[in-house]
Parts: structure tokens; sequence; C-alpha cells
């Protein structure tokens, strides 16, 4: 397995992990969660790192360096951005406490 196919991993179980937790933030009226937010946050830069060494280890494999991330990197780290960006959204828009 390329080590950056760990990182992708790491980030879908950071996205698969935060339904599980919760820590609500009061924020005006409503509450959002802060600990969602926290662990996407690190999905998100963990997305980031695998993404720059897929591109990296691809450019090493063409000659001219013109190489970049395997197909199948490309299609998980498009799901997991997706991923990623539907649970920030459902963790920082506001809910009224019942």
């Amino acid at each position: 397995m390329p080590p950056y196919a760990l990182q992708l991993l790491i980030a879908l179980l950071l996205v698969g992990l935060t339904p599980a937790l919760s820590y609500p933030l009061a924020v005006g009226s409503g509450r959002v969660d802060a600990l969602d937010a926290a662990l996407l946050g690190l999905a998100l830069v963990n997305l980031r790192v695998a993404w720059s060494a897929a591109n990296a280890a691809g450019a090493a494999r063409v000659p001219g360096g013109r190489g970049g991330a395997p197909a199948w990197f490309v299609l998980g780290g498009l799901v997991t951005a997706g991923l990623i960006t539907w649970a920030m959204i459902r963790a920082l828009t506001p809910t009224l406490p019942s």
C-alpha cells in the first residue's frame, strides 16, 4: 500500500468517526458540533497531505515530472472531500435546542 493511501484512509476514518462523537457548543440561540468540526479539519489536512504525496509520487514515475496522482486516488480523494464538506456543513449548521 502506498503511504499516501494510508493518509486517505485516515481522512475517511475521521469522517466516519464524526457521527459517533459530539460536543455541542452554544452559538447564539443554536448549537453547533465543535468536536466534529475539529475532527473534520484534521481530516481535511490529512487529505491535503495525501494529495500532495500522491502527486509527488506520480511525478516521480513519469519522465519529465508531469505525472499526477493515480486515478483511483483522485476518485477516492474527491469522494472524501465531498464527505468532509457534507459533514462539515452538517456539524456547523446551528440547531435549535429541543
